[in-house]
C-alpha cells in the first residue's frame, strides 16, 4: 500500500497495462480523423461515418478505464485533451446514430473532468450540445441538457475568460430561449418527465450561475404561468424542479417581485409547506420562502396577505418530527426542520406575522427543538438546574441551535411592549426558553474566552439573542431576560466582566485589530451590552474604562470606515443562497455590515446615564452642530462628535436611532439633513410666508403652510384647507405678489410658547437643541402634534428595533397641498410628439405646481430672481429649459434633497436603447441646469447618475456624446468616450461615426489607442 510521500505530496497513480492498451487504440483511431487546421490548431475533419464510430468506440472504452483521480498523470493528459477536441468536432454530424453515441461518450468525459473542466477547451462540444437542445428525438435533448448542466455545475465559483466564453456561447446558441420553450410547451403525458426535469435542471444551473440570464425568464409570462401549474403537479419530481426554478429566478431582486405579484402561487407555494406534501417539496417551499423574504420589502409582500398560513407551514414543518414519536428529532427529519428554521429567520424583519408565530406557540416549538419532547420535561415535574437545563440541551442536535437563538431573539426585539406570554408559573415556555438561553450563553462564555474555540460558532448567536432579549420592548420578555442573565452570571460574573473589558480595551487602544479579531470583539461587544443593561455592573464598567473604550471604539469604526456584517462572523448563516445575486438592495439585517459600531452604540445607551461624556455647551445653528469649546480637550469631544458624524453620514437605522438617543443626554434631539440645513433659511423668511400662527400673548409667528403640512399637518387646522378653496391665494396677474393673502390660526393658550417655537424649529430644520426646564412642555406639544419620533426622544424611549429612521422629507407638499398653496409653475420644455393636458389650469406645456418657499431655499438662483424685482420675480410661471424626465427629477431634488438614481440592473439592461439615452439625456441636462443655476450638488449626482451606466449603451453612445457635446458637457463627454472607447473598431465600420464632428471622432480614437495600450500591456 502506497502512503503520502515527504513533503505532504502522495505518489502517482499507477497506469495499468489493460489502460495503457486502450489509450494506444485511442490514439490510433484519433489519428484517421485528427489533423491540423489552417490556424495549426489540431482538430477533427474526418466526416466518414465509420471512423467517426471507431473513434467514439475507442474514446468510451478509455474513459471506462479511467478516473478522476488519473488526470494528472501525465500518459492520461494528452488522449483526454484529444478526446475533447475529437468530440467537437464529431458533434456537428448529422447523423443521428453518430450524434446520440457521441452525446453519451460526452457524458462520460464531462463526469470524468469534474472541476477541472476550465482547463480543457470546452467550447465546440458546448455548441453542439446548445444546439442538439431543441432535437425532436428527446431522449438527445435530454442527454446534451444533462452535459451542459454538467459543464455549468462543474465550473463551480470559476471566474474570468472561461466562464465569459462558456456565457456567450450559450448566449449567441439562443440556449435559454430553447430550454424555455421547451418548458413553457411541456404537456405532462405526451412528453417524458425526464424531458421537463433535464431542461429545468439545466435552466436552473445557468440562472444561478449568470445574472444576465434572468430577466427575459421571469419577464416570460407564458413561461411563468406554466410553472406556477407545475408547482400544482401530481409527480414531485415536477413540482421540485419548478419550485427549485422560482428559487433561482428569485435570486433577482425584480424576478423575486415578479414572483411576489402572482397571489395564486403564493397562495400555492404556501400549501406545498403543508405536511401533506412529500418531504422534498416541502424544503424546496421553505428555501423559496427564504429567498422571498430576503429584504424588509419583499418580506412584507410575501407575509401581507398569507402570514397565517404562512406562518403555520413554518411552525408545522419545525414541529412535525414530533408525531413519530421520538424523543429528539429525528435524523431523516432534520433536513427539513433546518430549513424551516432558516424560513422561520423573516422574524427579523418586523411585520404582522410575528403575532401569528406567537399565536401558534413558537416558544413551545422552539422548546421541543432545544430540549426534545418539552412534555416529556414538563411531566417529570423536577426543577433542574441550569448545568441540567445545558446538558438535556446538548444532548441534541447542535444544527438547529445557532437558528433557534436567532428566532427567539428577532421576536423579542420585535414584541410588543405589553405582550404577555399565553402560558404562566411553572409552566411558561417563554420563560423557560429565555432560561435555556442565558444558561446555554453562560456556559459558551467560560468555554469559549480563552481562545476562538467552536464554541464561538454557537457564542455569537445564543449571546446575541440574549442581547435582543434584554433590550426587547417588552416590559415581560426584558425583565425575565435581565432576570435570568443577571442569576446565571451570580457565580463568576465580575471575573467574566473584568476579561471582557480587558479585551476591549486591547481593542480601543488599537492593540488587537478590530477585523483580524471580529468575532471575539463582536461577542465581546455583546456580552459588555449584557452586562450594561444590569445596574450592579454599572461601577465597575465605568471604573475599568468600559465608556471610554467604547468611545475609542466608535472612533475607531468612523475614522477607518469600518465594514464588517454580520453574516460574515455568523457561521450558520453563510452560504445560505446558492448562486450570484443581483438586483436586490435593503437586504442587510439592522447590523448591515456596521455590526462593531452597532453594538458598542448599545452598550453605550445604556451606560449613558452614569457617566460624564454628556455636553449640554454644544450648540445648534441652522440645522448643524456646532463645536463646544468647552468639551473639546476632554473625553466627551470626540465622542459626541463622533455621534454627530453618524447622524450626518448614510449609516444604518438602528444606528442612528441609537446615536441619536445617546446625544439626547446632551439636549440634541433629531436628525440633520442636507434638506434640514436649507429649511432652517427658511424660518425667517416672511416674504413668502403665507400663514400666520397667532399665540394668546397677542405674538404672531409667520410660517409656510407647504412646509407645514408635509413635516407636521396636525399643527395646522384643516380650516386652512377650506380657506384656500374659497380664496385664490396669488393675484392672477402676477402683480403685488408680496401682497398675498395670510391665513391666520388662532394657538390655544395652553401652548407654550417656547415650546412652539422649539417645535417649529424641529419642523423646519429636524434637529432641535432643548433645555432640560423646556422638555416637558415640549413633549406634551409633540404628543398632541402626532410628532412621534420627537416625542420618543423627549422621553428618552430606547429605540424600536427596525424601526427607520424619519427621513427629511418635503415630497408630501407637493400631495397633500395639491395645486391650492402652490405658488410657482416649473414649465418644461415641450416634448415632440407627446400630448399634454392639465386639468387644472388647461395647458397643454409638460409642467409642475411648486411652492416658491422650497425652491427659494433650494436654490440661491431663484431666490436671487424672486427677489430681484426683475419682472420674472413676479411671473407665476418659470420656463425651465430642460425637458419634462429632467424636470421631474429636478422638482424631486427640491422637495427631498436626492435625485433618483439610475441602477444598471436586470431591467435597466433589457431597456430599449432609445429609452435608456433619454434618461441618460435628463441627466446630462441636469448637468447643464446646474451649472447655469448654481447647484453644484445636483450637477454632481448628475454625472455620478450617469457614469455607471454608459457601459451599457452602444450605438445610442454615439448620440449620448453628440448631445452632451452641445450643451458643453465636456466632462461627460470624456466620461461616454471612455466607456465606449473599445467599440471605436465597431462604430468606425458600422458608420456611426460619419456625422459625428471630427473633434470628437479625433477624441474616441485617441481614448481608444490608450485602451488598447493598456490592454496589451
Amino acid at each position: 500500500m502506497g502512503g503520502p510521500s515527504k513533503g505532504g505530496k502522495g505518489k502517482k497513480p499507477e497506469i495499468s497495462d489493460h489502460l495503457l492498451t486502450v489509450r494506444r487504440r485511442l490514439h490510433d483511431a484519433l489519428s484517421l480523423g485528427m489533423r491540423v487546421s489552417d490556424r495549426k490548431v489540431l482538430r477533427w475533419q474526418s466526416k466518414d461515418a465509420d471512423t467517426q464510430t471507431h473513434a467514439l468506440k475507442t474514446m468510451a472504452a478509455f474513459l471506462d478505464c479511467t478516473s478522476y483521480s488519473l488526470l494528472q498523470h501525465p500518459l492520461i493528459q494528452d488522449p483526454i485533451l484529444d478526446t475533447v477536441v475529437a468530440l467537437g468536432g464529431i458533434l456537428q454530424s448529422d447523423n443521428m446514430r453518430i450524434l446520440n453515441l457521441a452525446v453519451g461518450v460526452t457524458q462520460k468525459l464531462v463526469i470524468i473532468l469534474g472541476n477541472t473542466i476550465h482547463q480543457y477547451p470546452i467550447i465546440d462540444i458546448t455548441v453542439s450540445m446548445s444546439h442538439l437542445l431543441s432535437s425532436s428525438q428527446f431522449s438527445l435533448a435530454i442527454s446534451s441538457a444533462a452535459v451542459l448542466n454538467r459543464i455549468i455545475t462543474s465550473l463551480g465559483h470559476t471566474r474570468g475568460k472561461v466562464l465569459e466564453e462558456v456565457w456567450n456561447t450559450l448566449d449567441k446558441a439562443d440556449s435559454i430561449g430553447k430550454v424555455v420553450c421547451a418548458l413553457q410547451n411541456y404537456v405532462a403525458g405526451t412528453q417524458p418527465i425526464e424531458y421537463f426535469l433535464a431542461m429545468a435542471c439545466l435552466l436552473e444551473s445557468i440562472l444561478r450561475k449568470w445574472p444576465l440570464s434572468r430577466y427575459p425568464v421571469w419577464s416570460n409570462t407564458k413561461l411563468m404561468t406554466s410553472l406556477q401549474h407545475h408547482c400544482a403537479d401530481s409527480e414531485t419530481s415536477v413540482v421540485i424542479g419548478a419550485l427549485k426554478l422560482f428559487s433561482a429566478l428569485a435570486l433577482c431582486g425584480h424576478g423575486a417581485l415578479k414572483i411576489l405579484e402572482i397571489k395564486e402561487f403564493l397562495s400555492l407555494l404556501v400549501e406545498n409547506m403543508g405536511n401533506s406534501h412529500p418531504v422534498g417539496v416541502r424544503i424546496e417551499a421553505l428555501k423559496l420562502c427564504q429567498y422571498l423574504s430576503r429584504s424588509e420589502d419583499t418580506c412584507y409582500l410575501l407575509t401581507d396577505s398569507f402570514s397565517e398560513p404562512l406562518v403555520q407551514g413554518i411552525i408545522g414543518s419545525i414541529s412535525g418530527w414530533k408525531s413519530s414519536c421520538s424523543k429528539k428529532v429525528p435524523t431523516n427529519q432534520l433536513p427539513l426542520v433546518l430549513e424551516s428554521c432558516r424560513a422561520a429567520l423573516l422574524t427579523r424583519w418586523a411585520g404582522k406575522h410575528h403575532s401569528f408565530f406567537w399565536k401558534h406557540e413558537i416558544d413551545r416549538v422552539l422548546l421541543d427543538v432545544l430540549l426534545g419532547d418539552f412534555i416529556v420535561i414538563q411531566q417529570a415535574k423536577v426543577a433542574l438546574s441550569s448545568d441540567e437545563l445545558v446538558a438535556i440541551i446538548y444532548d441534541n442536535s447542535a444544527d438547529t441551535r445557532p437558528f433557534v437563538w436567532d428566532i427567539l431573539g428577532n421576536l423579542a426585539v420585535h414584541c410588543e411592549e405589553s405582550f404577555l406570554s399565553k402560558t404562566s408559573g411553572a409552566l411558561c415556555y417563554l420563560d423557560f426558553l429565555i432560561s435555556c438561553a442565558c444558561s446555554v450563553a453562560r456556559v459558551l462564555m467560560q468555554k469559549g474566552y480563552g481562545s476562538l474555540s467552536s464554541y464561538m460558532n454557537e457564542l455569537e448567536p445564543v449571546s446575541r439573542a440574549v442581547m435582543l432579549m434584554v433590550f426587547s420592548p417588552c416590559k415581560y420578555i426584558a425583565s425575565q431576560a435581565r432576570y435570568h442573565l443577571s442569576e446565571t452570571l451570580r457565580p463568576f460574573g465580575y471575573a467574566s466582566l473584568e476579561y471582557v473589558l480587558a479585551s476591549l480595551k486591547l481593542n480601543a487602544v488599537g492593540d488587537i485589530s478590530l477585523v483580524s479579531d471580529s468575532l471575539h470583539t463582536i461577542t465581546n461587544l455583546i456580552s459588555l451590552a449584557c452586562y450594561s443593561t444590569l445596574p450592579k455592573y454599572h461601577l465597575i464598567i465605568v471604573n475599568r474604562d468600559g465608556v471610554t473604550s467604547l468611545s475609542s471604539i466608535i472612533k475607531i469604526c468612523l475614522n477607518s470606515n469600518l465594514r464588517i456584517s454580520r453574516s460574515s462572523n455568523a457561521f450558520h448563516l453563510q452560504n445560505r443562497y446558492y448562486g450570484r445575486e443581483c438586483c436586490w438592495s435593503n437586504v442587510e439585517d439592522l447590523e448591515g455590515e456596521e455590526v462593531i459600531l452597532l453594538y458598542s452604540l448599545l452598550a453605550l445607551s445604556q451606560l449613558i446615564r452614569s457617566s460624564n461624556i454628556a455636553c449640554k455647551n454644544h450648540k445648534v445653528a441652522l440645522g448643524e452642530f456646532g463645536s463646544c469649546h468647552v468639551c473639546e480637550n476632554c473625553n466627551a469631544y470626540d465622542l459626541i462628535r463622533g455621534l454627530q458624524c453618524i447622524l450626518s453620514h448614510s449609516f444604518g437605522s438602528a444606528i442612528k436611532w441609537y446615536a441619536a438617543y445617546i446625544l439626547s443626554f446632551s439636549g440634541f434631539y433629531g436628525l440633520p439633513s442636507k434638506l434640514g440645513k436649507k429649511m432652517a433659511k427658511a424660518i425667517d423668511e416672511n416674504e413668502l410666508a403665507d400663514t400666520n400662527l397667532k399665540l394668546s400673548s397677542g405674538q404672531s409667528l409667520l410660517v409656510h403652510a407647504p412646509i407645514i403640512l408635509a413635516r407636521c399637518p396636525f399643527l395646522l387646522s384643516k380650516s386652512i384647507l377650506k380657506n384656500a378653496e374659497d380664496n385664490e391665494c396669488i393675484d392672477q396677474t402676477g402683480e403685488h405678489h408680496h401682497e398675498k393673502l395670510r391665513h391666520e390660526i388662532q394657538i390655544s393658550d395652553r401652548v407654550d410658547s417656547g415650546s412652539l417655537l422649539k417645535l417649529l424649529e424641529y419642523v423646519y430644520t429636524g434637529l432641535i437643541q432643548v433645555d432640560d426646564n423646556l422638555t416637558k412642555h415640549l413633549k406634551v406639544l409633540a404628543k398632541c402634534c402626532s410628532l412621534e419620533s420627537l416625542y420618543d426622544m423627549l422621553s428618552r424611549k430606547l429605540p424600536k428595533w427596525g424601526a427607520r429612521f424619519p427621513s427629511y422629507n418635503l415630497s408630501e407638499a407637493l400631495e397633500t397641498t395639491g395645486d391650492k398653496f402652490s405658488d410657482i409653475i416649473l414649465e418644461a420644455k415641450p416634448t415632440e410628439g407627446v400630448a399634454w393636458n392639465c386639468s387644472t389650469c388647461q395647458s397643454s406645456i409638460p409642467h409642475l405646481h411648486t411652492h416658491k418657499i422650497i425652491l427659494s431655499i433650494s436654490c440661491d438662483y431663484l431666490q436671487a430672481l424672486f427677489r430681484s424685482g426683475m419682472h420674472d420675480s413676479y411671473s407665476k410661471i418659470i420656463k425651465v429649459p430642460v425637458g419634462w424626465k429632467a424636470l421631474t427629477k429636478l422638482v424631486r431634488w427640491f422637495y427631498s434633497g436626492d435625485l433618483p438614481s439610475l441602477n444598471p440592473d436586470c431591467i435597466w439592461n433589457h431597456l430599449d436603447p432609445e429609452l435608456q439615452l433619454e434618461e441618460l439625456k435628463a441627466y446630462v441636462e441636469l448637468c447643464s441646469l446646474a451649472q447655469f443655476w448654481c447647484l453644484e450638488e445636483v450637477e454632481e449626482e448628475s454625472f455620478k447618475a450617469l457614469v455607471p451606466c454608459i457601459s451599457s449603451l452602444q450605438v445610442p453612445s454615439i448620440e449620448l456624446i453628440r448631445f452632451a457635446a452641445s450643451l458643453n458637457q465636456h466632462k461627460i463627454v470624456d466620461a461616454v468616450v471612455t466607456g465606449v472607447a473599445s467599440l471605436y473598431p465597431k462604430l468606425r465600420e458600422g458608420g456611426e461615426l460619419e456625422d459625428l464632428e471630427e473633434e470628437l471622432v479625433d477624441l474616441l480614437r485617441l481614448q481608444y489607442v490608450r485602451y488598447s495600450q493598456q490592454s496589451n500591456s
